[in-house]
């Protein structure tokens, strides 16, 4: 029996609990190649979620560059979900301190390269706003055939 390809992937996101869970369940399925993470505001702010994004990298053995997004939305102040997954964004599991250090790109600029570099389309998942897939595609719009597709999860226009 062949073993199945790797799919490409780029995880981008606003780690709470519910990013963790998924990126954990990416990482552990063998399935997937990723090839960087980046940050969003959503959830706690920019520098929580990075911090955190580091630590479920360092968890699961997630060996690709970590990159910080923008500080907010492209056209609105940023709202956050403290009272949802708490202060830190990841408040309740015991997570280890970040391993490797954080990309000096940001988060457009990390995604800009593993695309440009990438010699198969890459998807990227989306599982916090979407900051950082718009800013991609608004500064790198030769890019997007270079995107698989996009995989998101959604929330609502009101309460996320």
């Amino acid at each position: 029996m062949s073993e199945l390809k790797k799919i490409p992937v780029i995880l981008d996101g606003d780690p709470g609990h519910d990013d963790a869970i998924g990126w954990t369940l990416a990482q552990g399925s063998g399935r997937f190649d990723i090839l960087a993470v980046t940050s969003c505001s959503g959830n706690v702010g920019i520098e929580k979620t990075t911090y955190n994004a580091r630590r479920i990298c360092t968890l699961q053995g997630i060996d690709a560059p970590v990159a910080m997004g923008r500080p907010g939305p492209l056209l609105s102040d940023p709202i956050t979900a403290g009272n949802i997954h708490g202060q830190s964004g990841l408040d309740g599991p015991a997570l280890p301190e970040p391993a490797a250090e954080l990309s000096p790109l940001g988060a457009v600029e990390l995604m800009a390269q593993v695309l440009h570099e990438s010699t198969e389309p890459v998807t990227i998942v989306s599982t916090g706003p979407q900051t950082n897939v718009a800013a991609l595609l608004l500064a790198h719009p030769e890019l997007k055939e270079k995107i698989a597709c996009i995989s998101l999860m959604g929330g609502g226009i009101a309460y996320g």
